[in-house]
């Protein structure tokens, strides 16, 4: 019997994969409803056996009697991915995906008479989807758009994070690195590269202009035709092995050769520029809200009962306080 469930569930989800490429490459079949459709009928509230309740809005469509609204075949086109939904957007694309909706339903009404909702595998996972959509929906309800003081609080807390510097560079490439040499060939080994840029270095220590040496030696051509100006950068833009050095330096500060996936480079720092409010207030207010939801969902977890089976949990961190701890197998404290 467990062996017919699994292979229901999985000719299920190959039927869905077939559905979605047949769409894309045949003319969409005409819809077919399985009745006339009246106005009257886009509100009435059918329960058929089985369905968790009534439906919520107007119904746009019916399978075998039961209803398909508009909030939920909008929200099944939202589960698609992007290009998916692309190439459903036109009007005839609309009825396309709503003929694939009538096969995925009448397959939902299948496993329905096939009781396939019973196996506890399948409950799982329904209920889990259940609880990824609500903890969605409730994380995004339970703090309000931040306030323009709280917005304001963190901007002046952290303009180091919203300073963004006039960054420039002379690569040197090297085999293996991401940068090719701009005169082709071969490139040299790393520490050929590394002695090279601290030949450069030295250079530049001794009085020679950084925007010069970058047109002559740089292998980053497009920068190079710049003096070396590689844009302003601002945290969280550069590679990890370069942002904590590279960043940490003054104004007019010339690094020494650092070797990075890219190549050999000596970075110059030019002049740091502080973004205005109303440049980052967006990203700030995502920022807030997000870190004051998390702040929330953790008071309600200190709040919260949690009592883990010993059994699955030998080492958990949230044995009720006061009960001795089993040993494996001996079963839960006293409530």
């Amino acid at each position: 019997m467990k062996k017919d469930l699994v292979s229901g569930l999985v000719v299920i989800v190959l039927i869905f994969a077939f559905a979605y490429g047949v769409s894309a490459m045949r003319v969409p079949l005409p819809m077919q409803p399985t009745h006339a459709f009246n106005m009257d009928e886009r509100t009435a509230p059918i329960v058929p056996a089985g369905t968790p309740g009534p439906p919520v809005g107007r119904v746009i469509m019916r399978v075998n009697g039961e209803p398909i609204t508009e909030s939920e075949f909008a929200a099944s086109f939202a589960s698609l991915p992007q290009e998916m939904q692309q190439q459903f957007s036109s009007e005839q694309g609309k009825q396309a995906f709503a003929e694939q909706l009538v096969r995925m339903k009448l397959l939902e009404q299948e496993a329905r008479k096939r009781h396939l909702d019973d196996d506890p595998r399948v409950a799982a996972q329904l209920a889990a989807n259940r609880t990824d959509v609500l903890a969605s929906v409730a994380a995004q309800k339970l703090v309000a758009t931040a306030s323009p003081a709280e917005v304001q609080k963190f901007y002046n807390d952290n303009k180091g994070q919203m300073q963004t510097a006039d960054l420039y560079h002379i690569v040197i490439a090297y085999q293996g690195g991401m940068i090719p040499p701009k005169n082709g060939g071969a490139p040299p080994d790393e520490q050929t590269a590394v002695n090279k840029a601290l030949q450069i270095y030295q250079q530049l220590k001794e009085g020679a202009k950084f925007e010069d040496m970058a047109k002559r030696y740089s292998d980053d051509t497009a920068s190079a035709q710049r003096g070396g100006f590689l844009g302003q950068v601002a945290p969280g833009m550069l590679p990890q092995e370069l942002e904590a050095r590279i960043l940490n330096m003054k104004e007019g500060e010339i690094s020494t050769a650092i070797p990075s996936r890219y190549g050999v480079h000596i970075f110059k720092m030019g002049a740091r520029h502080t973004r205005p409010l109303s440049d980052v207030q967006e990203r700030i207010a995502a920022r807030v809200k997000q870190e004051e939801t998390m702040r929330r969902v953790e008071e309600m977890r200190k709040a919260a009962k949690v009592d883990f089976d010993p059994k699955f949990f030998p080492d958990a961190k949230n044995w009720p306080s006061g009960a001795p701890k089993p040993a494996p197998g001996q079963g839960r404290p006293p409530a």
